[in-house]
């Protein structure tokens, strides 16, 4: 996000260039920072160093290091987040542009510097990597490189992501209820209460726009970041991401669990599909006359799939949340029966709509934001993994609702029709299963937890 307010330095310097050539930039690696999925920025947390590692290779081909450099005596290599004029910005609060100085390591052309950033407006920034070889007793640039990397800066520890807000929707966090006016490219009016309300303008149209305030209520100013997106079917909604420093924010949620809404005849409810290691199962009970006579019940099963990778969260994209439904059908009590996977895959921002029965949506993630406590290594890249991810089920009124531990459900009797298909694999009279339910129900993988 370009920001309004930077402080910056030009050094205006004389150079004579007679010769630039194309040194390269290459291998550009992280630690302490967010790095995967690979097609999306890498983030970095407001008060976390993170270290950048780059590669860098003059136009020979050979490591960018003074014997290499015929001519030159001196090399510089440096970064900084840049605004849209390509001046540095103030990354600190303290009034001056910073520019962080990449030391050479043992490793000839291997370069690297610590960045930590205390105090910006979160969102999406520009990093802008400049290697030059220069002469400096004839002014003369031998050989030189850039490189511009896109970075999220999330901002605080702590945060909660919504998801898929629209114009009109009212968002309770803590004791604060904030009603979105006038949601669109230029920004957002927010109506707090009491006749008070607050503008917010989108003023590069680059679809992000922030509003800071302090909004848990610890006496320290928190963000709201709103992000442009779209839904399943292409419209335009925004993600909405709370940064605070105080860790209450991660429990201001806890008057939306459970929360039931009537719309005619279904029912909406917020649930947690996952908290920590935790994973909620939910089954849709039939409660028609059919089903209460033993004559046909259909039944549905949503089951968080297990593990970190089904379960990640990213600054600039939002949320990953996993789960497979699966559809039972029963006659006679359960000594007939069918049963069926009717969907797998990701509700994040999603309204999953199964059989015109049963919408999912995913909507609300909790986020600690540290990565050495938070995060999981895999194949060279960091991955945020969602604390706590909770969504809205809407259903019928001629279904129960029913949670069970993921563990639970794998041993429970009374939420199955007929048999339970780990307890009895063979099945019961002609109902046979003819799904892998402990690959389901992740009883023989339980991946990295």
């Amino acid at each position: 996000m370009k920001k309004l307010l930077s402080l910056f330095v030009v050094v205006v310097l004389v150079l004579s260039v007679s010769v630039v050539r194309g040194a390269t930039i290459t291998n550009v690696t992280w630690e302490n920072a967010i790095t995967e999925p690979e097609d999306l920025p890498v983030e970095i947390v407001e008060g976390q160093p993170a270290a950048i590692n780059v590669t860098i290779l003059a136009s020979s081909g050979e490591p960018f290091v003074l014997e290499n450099l015929q001519g030159a005596d001196s090399i510089s290599v440096t970064g900084k987040f840049i605004d849209e004029y390509g001046n540095a910005l103030d990354m600190n609060g303290d009034g001056a542009a910073d520019i962080y100085t990449f030391t050479n390591t043992s490793t000839p052309g291997l370069y690297t510097t610590v960045i930590n950033v205390t105090n910006v407006q979160p969102g999406l920034y520009t990093l802008k990597i400049e290697a030059i070889a220069s002469n400096s007793t004839t002014n003369t640039i031998i050989d030189n490189a850039t490189l511009e990397l896109q970075v999220w800066i999330a901002g605080g520890p702590y945060w909660v992501l919504r998801s898929g807000v629209r114009d009109g929707d009212t968002i309770q966090v803590g004791s604060m209820s904030i009603t979105i006016r006038g949601l669109s490219d230029l920004g957002a009016i927010l109506d707090l209460g009491n006749l008070t309300t607050q503008s917010i303008i989108d003023n590069d149209r680059d679809g992000i726009f922030s509003w800071k305030h302090d909004i848990s209520g610890d006496g320290v100013d928190d963000w709201m970041v709103f992000i442009k997106s779209t839904d399943e079917k292409g419209r335009s909604i925004y993600n909405l991401y709370i940064y605070s420093k105080d860790a209450s924010i991660l429990d201001s949620l806890n008057n939306s669990l459970g929360e039931v809404r009537v719309l005619g005849n279904d029912i909406r409810r917020t649930v947690i599909f996952k908290d920590h290691n935790r994973y909620n199962a939910f089954v849709l009970w039939d409660e028609s006359l059919p089903a209460k006579l033993g004559l046909k019940a259909t039944d549905y099963y949503i089951i968080p799939v297990q593990g970190r990778k089904h379960w990640w969260e990213r600054g600039s994209r939002g949320a990953h949340m996993e789960v497979k439904v699966i559809k039972r059908t029963t006659y006679l009590w359960g000594l007939f029966g069918k049963e069926e996977k009717v969907f797998e895959g990701d509700i994040w921002n999603r309204n999953v709509n199964v059989d015109n029965v049963v919408k999912i949506l995913g909507k609300w993630t909790l986020q600690l934001g540290n990565i050495m406590s938070n995060c999981w290594w895999s194949q060279g890249h960091w991955f945020w993994e969602i604390k706590k991810a909770l969504g809205d089920i809407q259903f019928p009124n001629n279904y129960e609702l029913r949670s069970r531990e993921l563990k639970d459900l794998a041993y429970s009797s009374e939420d199955w029709r007929g048999f339970n298909p780990i307890l009895n694999p063979s099945g019961k009279g002609l109902f046979k299963p003819n799904l892998d339910w402990k690959s389901i129900l992740g009883i023989e993988d339980e991946e990295e937890e």
